[in-house]
């Protein structure tokens, strides 16, 4: 999922797009097969990018009407995740399963590999979801944070290397029956999806088997805010960053407008 303008973008069997937060959606231009990775960017309202099951990368540049392939120099293998890069909304990743992180930096007209898969627990582990942050990684650029099934592991954007953010013991932390959950970091689980608001660099919200997280300070702690929706999938509003939308895993749509804290039915906000 994601927003485009204030309308939230949905990837299914092909794209659907909802401009009430997910109460109703209608079909965009684009259909079967099911895309397997979405991305959008506040800088440039009606661009989609969308990764499609055997066919690889499309875009729109009009909300969805109408879509043109790009990719072709990408390897031939599944898309598991895209981020359009948060300071400069011509410069697309991809990460590509079983090869490593692929970058554009004309919008999708060409393309170059950036990086290895992050070695974690001594494997090559597939990216399953990346996020452009724009916060300042003191190597000459900002973050690129990157979920995995061992959890969230981030890079520069110079793609120099791959680093741990510690995420050992968070769930032997957690006590029954707490009132409120402590800052924790997070546990080692598939991450398949990460999202922020540009603006709002240092907040961002991962979604595990274990629920959904939040880190108010670029990745160093995290906080568990619900244990209620196992493996959603999330976005963040870019215009509204305290309103996210979470999918659960059987296809029902919630929305919080307090970042988090609280979840309803998009028609009951």
């Amino acid at each position: 999922m994601a927003f485009d303008s204030g309308a939230l973008v949905v990837a299914a069997d092909g794209i659907w797009i909802s401009g009430d937060g997910g109460a109703r959606f209608s079909a965009s231009g684009l259909s079967a097969p099911a895309v397997t990775a979405l991305a959008t960017h506040p800088d440039r309202p009606g661009l989609i990018c969308a990764a499609q099951e055997a066919i690889g990368l499309t875009m729109s540049a009009d909300g969805g009407k109408t879509w043109r392939g790009i990719g072709g120099a990408l390897p031939p293998a599944p898309i598991d995740a895209m981020a359009i890069a948060a300071q400069d909304p011509a410069l697309f990743y991809v990460a590509v399963r079983g090869d490593g992180l692929w970058q554009s930096k004309d919008s999708g007209e060409s393309w170059e590999f950036a990086m290895d898969r992050p070695f974690q627990e001594q494997a090559e582990r597939d990216v399953l979801a990346l996020a452009s942050v724009s916060s300042p990684s003191g190597m000459g650029g900002i973050w690129v944070f990157a979920g995995t099934e061992l959890g969230v592991i981030k890079v520069p954007d110079c793609f120099c290397r791959w680093q741990e953010i510690g995420n050992d013991g968070a769930m032997d932390s957690l006590v029954s029956g707490q009132a409120a959950l402590p800052a924790l970091r997070l546990p080692r689980e598939p991450a398949r999806s990460l999202v922020l608001a540009p603006s709002v660099p240092n907040v961002l919200f991962a979604g595990l088997p274990s629920g959904i997280w939040r880190t108010d300070d670029t990745g160093e702690t995290w906080r568990l805010l619900t244990d209620a929706l196992a493996s959603p999938v999330l976005a963040v509003d870019p215009l509204e960053p305290s309103h996210i939308v979470a999918a659960t895993t059987d296809g029902a749509i919630l929305s919080s407008r307090d970042g988090g804290l609280n979840w309803a039915a998009p028609a009951a906000i």
